[in-house]
């Protein structure tokens, strides 16, 4: 609990700002990309470290362009060094054909790092010195392109021809893929200009190693035999199986019976690798997940919304596999909603299903949220939480301490937040920051 003193004075207004974390964590180096540069042009990428020593410790940053990973800013200049503050920057650009590149990775390694220059490679092998690992991707400005649940997502669209899986027709038409007023996801396949059109989003970035939540508000009575909705990890590297890690719901034309509806997977589905199970065709509120860590991948499905410890009554089913499991690397994850081979869905009528929320969440336990610090301007209360990337907060006040209201929840996309609140209508005002599980 931290108080600022400085702010009791002013109005007669006492703030005191406090935290309730869930867990306490080691402070592992992390990296962060922030500064991804426009399709198009030549501008550096940029980011910054946190619990590393700047002055030891280096980024190396590869480039996925025209089939190839790259080593940037070149061969002859591997390493790009850290600021004072952490923050680094490098030239991926030093070429024409670089500024249409659409994946970027960068490590933290050490400043001895000396390994041969990667030069259009179909595989980026991580180095073994990298103690942190981030990614970022980038497609064309023309690719429609939306925000769901925080994150951002860009549509496929096979543009009149077929594509996988299926084939299918995928469009990017706001009639199969919207958001609605709640914030929720509908991917819809449709019959239009006399093609059976399907849905497919993929997110904007790479998450790596960690749980990925899959909030589904339709029941599965709607996928007829042979829809299925898709929710996975997906790479396309074929040295790893495209990192591919899959929750499916389907009854994939009854080949596991009538009612198997839901699939956990790693590609390559060989033994011990595939799992299918039984699901309520009235279910509607459910939770799918998948924790994917170097050695296995434990997923789960509950009924209604996700909990750390659900009563056994919500727990539907669970698998854990520890063959095959590809490293983290570049994956996107992938929502879609599409036709097996293709064919018109068993009711020869439109098929949609809701999503409501999709979270991503890193492995172990974030350190406590802190606030750095805070102000009161102008009837406005300016806050800075100190806070860790990718982890979610919710942000709470109360004018008594007992009861509590939600001002904000927020998704860290920074080692700092801003927060502000200009609801002051009592005469103190307590803050607290919760760290979601």
């Amino acid at each position: 609990m931290k108080r600022f003193p400085g702010l009791r004075c002013l109005w007669g207004l006492s703030l005191l700002f406090t935290l309730a974390a869930l867990r306490l964590g080691a402070a592992n180096p992390t990296i962060a990309i922030t500064n991804l540069p426009a399709f198009g042009t030549t501008n550096a990428l940029g980011g910054y470290v946190a619990n590393a020593d700047f002055t030891t410790n280096c980024v190396a940053v590869f480039i996925f362009v025209d089939g190839g990973w790259y080593s940037k800013p070149s061969c002859q200049t591997q390493l790009t060094p850290l600021r004072t503050n952490g923050t680094w920057s490098a030239n991926v650009a030093s070429v024409a054909s670089d500024t249409t590149a659409t994946e970027f990775a960068a490590c933290l390694v050490p400043t001895n790092y000396n390994l041969p220059c990667v030069n259009g490679t179909n595989a980026l092998v991580i180095p073994p010195q990298a103690m942190a690992t981030t990614y970022a991707v980038r497609v064309d400005p023309a690719t429609r392109r939306f925000n769901f649940a925080g994150y951002g997502w860009w549509v496929k669209d096979s543009r009149g021809g077929t594509e996988g899986p299926g084939p299918n027709y995928f469009s990017s038409s706001t009639n199969n893929i919207w958001v609605d007023a709640q914030g929720w996801l509908h991917l819809k396949i449709t019959y239009t200009n006399s093609q059976w059109q399907c849905a497919e989003i993929i997110s904007d970035r790479s998450f790596g190693y960690g749980q990925y939540r899959f909030s589904v508000n339709t029941p599965v009575s709607v996928l007829g035999s042979n829809v299925v909705l898709g929710l996975f990890t997906w790479s396309d590297d074929a040295a790893y199986n495209d990192r591919e890690i899959d929750i499916e719901q389907s009854r994939w034309n009854y080949d596991y019976g009538p009612n198997k509806v839901e699939d956990f997977a790693i590609s390559p589905y060989n033994s011990g690798q595939q799992t299918n199970f039984a699901l309520a065709t009235t279910l509607t509120n459910s939770t799918h997940s998948f924790i994917w860590q170097s050695n296995t991948v434990a997923f789960q499905t509950l009924r209604g919304d996700y909990t750390p410890s659900p009563a056994s009554s919500n727990l539907l089913a669970a698998w854990s596999c520890s063959q095959g499991i590809p490293p983290a690397g570049g994956e996107q994850v992938h929502l879609n909603l599409w036709l097996i081979n293709g064919t018109a869905p068993q009711s020869n009528l439109p098929v949609e299903m809701v999503l409501t929320n999709f979270a991503y969440v890193p492995l172990g336990s974030p350190q406590p949220a802190n606030w750095l610090s805070g102000s009161l301007t102008n009837q406005t209360v300016q806050m800075k939480l100190q806070c860790l990337p990718d982890w979610h907060y919710i942000i709470q006040s109360s004018s008594d301490l007992l009861n509590w209201t939600n001002l904000t929840t927020l998704i860290a996309t920074n080692p700092t937040a801003p927060i502000l609140d200009t609801n002051l209508t009592a005469n103190r005002k307590f803050y607290r920051a919760i760290t979601e599980p």
